[in-house]
């Protein structure tokens, strides 16, 4: 049989090279004719005439000939004035027929035509072709004739449609049906084309009263009648051959014993199409062609002639590539481009190679098939660039079939893991080594490095996933690594390029295979120093190329070091979190600090200096982005050292160590903060400074008022503050909070940065020197404790005294310095304190208390306002002066 399918090679590449040869002799007349300069237009015009040849006249036309013609009307045509000579060139008139085709025929006119005119005629002749086939049946069944008399009635009954097509217009009478209409003949003579087909399969087949050669040598001469018939009689009889051809088969009776002459018969009538479709320009004929031996070749795939698929395996791919060659010489059909055209054939022999490689359970001829398709694929796309999706396509196929092969042999032997490996690698290789040698064209270049990249890549992935394969991590790393490699070189040889996409694709995977490799190779605790290395190298790699897409992948590899940093000092933010809920045992959940110096200390450090090294070809927005990555990682170090000291875990040593705890930590946020802010820089450190001593200083203000004031604030949660009137913890934290407020609201940088925020501030600083004074009077009363004990009258009254002393130094500091701000809250303060004093305070005071009470709070108001007002006459009239003067 293989010996048959090379005779019917040789037999349509010689069909190929007769054809390409007239194509050459025919261009070579041309060219000739053009170089030709000397020649009048008329000359030239009447040679491209001559070198046509004459259309063969039709039945009608022929009949035509025959009656006398019709007598001619004489007119009186004025002559026309003889032309002056004209340097312009002669414009060719077209014919009026031409110029004015006349108004279409409406949509159902058009229709009518359709379903009255013609498709009748063509079922008829599919009808007749039926009625041979089942005729010839029909006496096998009835035992009417025997086997050499049933051939040569089917073959007298064809030739008698070839005659009735070819002479029947002579018959007297009913001649005037072919005369009529041109398509009863085309029609018909295809009928007896397709009757002629299958006599010689029935004789061949199912009588073997012809040898193969002698079949062979009868279908080449079918083939070669319908190719002659299809010159006069067009696309209709190469239609009814060519549905015939493919239905004789099935109509004699097809079984799985017949499946090598079935394919050989496929393999000859298939090539003979496709002759027919070179000589005549058909590429719809081609296309059907290869439709036709597709349905065929998919049938015997589920017929269970397992024993066959290699022979089948063949032919789609010697299918495929005859496609494909038939196709090249065409332009276009039905709107489709060349290329598109040849990538049907094409496509279709990859999914039907893609289908069989199962059924025969992945053997190695399988993916041979695949793999010379696969092979012509690259090269065809190498010659025309327009055919590239094609190789990304049979990539994508390849793809499936290794995962499918790896899913099913998971649980098999290790030789056909083996196979299925080395498959992979070998396709790995092939795609990858067109993509990268192709990679620089001008057009399909980007295609061609995407198919490079994804064909290690993919079948990488896949072998990783589904592949059951006991190997070491370190084997494992090796791997990533070479395939890394790869995709290294690609990134190298695409940066210059004007697909710069490629090249930040590829210096993605390649920096994420190498991340996986040095994840293989060393301990998990490394994982995110690893990642700072990549991203490092990232970073140079982008001051090579100044490409932000690789400054974006910078960000993102150093990102990815943050997610790990953040797996790894989990339980840090889980204190943290459990912090905010007003856990108090926290120390029992912090993890231990030589382990965490690994995994969060020196990849956050990396970070924050790779951000400052490299901040100008990040640029500086991404750069602060990556540093607040590391300086997080920081912090969070700095949170569990900061930790270690005290070790506060059960309630007794909270209420003992907590608040000394707690309020260090909060005015060493607030110093750094103030030092970062009040320091004046300049350069590329200004930004980041300003922005980290706003971060610490916010931070700071956050812990003062989420835990001070309102989830542990020392008046409602039990804690020691120390037996010292004013000078115990209390007083210090509160007053010191203050002053850090009106510090922050009068720094430079702060006012720069956050101009709104400033009057905001410095009314908080008031607010804390309020909470400031009632601490201190609690603890004074209290002592230590000052969430326990209730409220006393005496406490009272030194609420009111207390706040009374700070509203007059705010007057006296307004009015020394004329800031308005400290008078009217001096003022505000007053006023409170005075309705205190009146409504409050005089009714639990009784004699004498009640008399000095007022008497004191009298004299001090009429002061305050004594001096209040003088201030307010000297400031007016100073303004009057500055008026006055101006």
């Amino acid at each position: 049989m293989i010996d048959l399918l090379i005779v019917s090679g040789v037999v349509l590449l010689g069909i190929l090279m007769s054809e390409m040869r007239k194509n050459i002799a025919s261009l070579k007349a041309r060219i000739e004719e053009l170089e030709a300069g000397s020649q009048s237009t008329s000359p030239k015009v009447a040679t491209v005439a001559a070198t046509l040849p004459a259309a063969e006249p039709t039945p009608a036309a022929r009949a035509a000939k025959a009656s006398p013609p019709p007598p001619r009307v004489k007119e009186q045509v004025p002559s026309p004035a003889t032309p002056e000579p004209s340097n312009e060139p002669a414009q060719q008139v077209e014919p009026e027929a031409v110029r004015n085709p006349g108004p279409k025929p409406s949509n159902a006119k058009r229709f009518e035509d359709l379903i009255g005119g013609k498709l009748p005629i063509w079922i008829g002749g599919i009808a007749l072709v039926f009625a041979g086939f089942f005729l010839v049946r029909f006496s096998i069944e009835a035992g009417l004739f025997g086997p050499v008399e049933r051939c040569i009635a089917a073959a007298l009954f064809g030739g008698l449609l070839i005659g009735l097509a070819e002479f029947g217009y002579k018959i007297p009478r009913f001649g005037k049906i072919f005369t009529d209409d041109a398509r009863i003949g085309h029609s018909i003579a295809g009928a007896g084309i397709a009757v002629l087909y299958a006599t010689l399969y029935m004789a061949s087949e199912l009588y073997g009263l012809l040898g193969l050669t002698s079949a062979l040598v009868g279908v080449i001469a079918v083939t070669i009648v319908a190719f002659l018939l299809s010159q006069k009689h067009g696309p209709p009889t190469a239609i009814m051959g060519l549905l015939g051809g493919f239905a004789a088969p099935y109509v004699a009776g097809l079984g799985p014993e017949s499946v090598a002459p079935l394919l050989i018969y496929l393999g000859i009538f298939t090539g003979g199409l496709f002759g027919l479709a070179i000589h005549r320009g058909w590429a719809w004929l081609a296309l059907l062609a290869t439709g036709g031996s597709v349905l065929w070749t998919t049938a015997l795939f589920f017929m269970g002639v397992a024993g066959e698929m290699t022979f089948i395996g063949i032919f789609v791919v010697l299918l495929a590539i005859g496609g494909v060659l038939t196709l090249s010489r065409m332009d276009k059909a039905y709107g489709l481009p060349r290329a598109a055209m040849q990538a049907i054939p094409l496509t279709a022999g990859l999914l039907q190679l893609a289908m069989l490689a199962p059924l025969i359970e992945f053997t190695p001829i399988s993916w041979l098939f695949f793999g010379v398709l696969s092979l012509f694929t690259i090269a065809l796309a190498w010659r025309d660039q327009s055919l590239t999706p094609a190789v990304a396509g049979a990539l994508g196929l390849s793809f499936i079939m290794v995962a499918i092969a790896f899913y099913d042999t998971a649980y098999e032997a290790s030789t056909a893991q083996s196979i299925n490996l080395i498959t992979a690698i070998t396709f790995a290789v092939l795609f990858g080594a067109a993509g990268h040698i192709f990679a620089l064209r001008e057009k399909s270049g980007w295609m061609w490095a995407l198919i490079g990249l994804a064909a290690p890549v993919g079948m990488l992935l896949i072998t990783a996933a589904l592949a059951d394969l006991d190997w070491s991590n370190t084997q494992w790393g090796g791997i990533c690594l070479a395939v890394g490699m790869t995709t290294a070189f690609m990134a190298w040889r695409t940066h210059k390029g004007a697909s710069h996409f490629i090249m930040a694709i590829a210096s993605a995977l390649t920096a994420s295979l190498l991340v996986v490799a040095l994840w293989l190779w060393t301990p998990s605790d490394y994982a995110a120093i690893v990642t700072v290395l990549v991203a490092a190298g990232l970073a140079s790699w982008t001051r090579f190329t100044d490409s932000k897409a690789i400054a974006v992948e910078t960000g993102l590899a150093s990102t990815l070091a943050g997610i790990f940093m953040l797996i790894s000092g989990s339980a840090i933010v889980e204190a943290m979190v459990e912090s905010l809920s007003g856990e108090t045992d926290l120390f029992s959940i912090l993890p231990r600090v030589g382990p965490m110096a690994i995994k969060l200390l020196v990849p956050a450090t990396a970070i924050v200096a790779l951000a400052w090294y490299f901040r100008r070809p990040l640029s500086n927005r991404l750069a602060g982005a990556i540093a607040a990555i590391g300086l997080i990682g920081v912090t969070g170090f700095a949170y569990l050292l900061f930790k270690q000291p005290l070790a506060i875990g059960p309630i007794q040593t909270f209420v003992q160590y907590g608040f000394a705890e707690r309020m260090l930590l909060t005015h060493l946020l607030a110093l750094v903060g103030w030092l970062l802010l009040s320091r004046t820089s300049t350069g590329d450190l200004a930004r980041p400074l300003r922005t980290i001593g706003i971060t610490l200083a916010s931070l700071a203000l956050f812990r003062f008022v989420y835990f001070d004031l309102f989830l542990l604030s020392p008046t409602s949660v039990k804690q020691a503050l120390g037996p010292a009137p004013v000078a115990n913890l209390a007083t210090l934290h509160y007053t010191s909070a203050a002053l850090w407020l009106w510090l922050f609201a009068r720094t430079k940088a702060v006012i720069e940065a956050l101009p709104k925020i400033s009057r905001p501030l410095e009314i908080g600083s008031l607010l804390l020197a309020i909470a400031a004074v009632m601490v201190t009077v609690r603890q004074l009363i209290h002592g230590t404790d000052i969430a326990t004990p209730p409220f006393t009258s005496t406490e009272t009254y030194l609420y009111s005294a207390g706040l009374l002393i700070l509203a007059i130094a705010w007057l006296a500091r307004g009015i020394q310095t004329t800031n308005a701000l400290l008078r009217i809250a001096g003022l505000l303060l007053l006023t409170l304190v005075t309705f205190k004093v009146f409504l409050v305070d005089a009714a639990q005071l009784d004699g004498i208390l009640r008399i000095l009470s007022f008497l004191g709070l009298g004299i001090a108001l009429i002061g305050i306002g004594w001096i209040y007002g003088k201030v307010m006459r000297d400031e007016k009239a100073v303004e009057e002066t500055d008026a006055t003067a101006g």
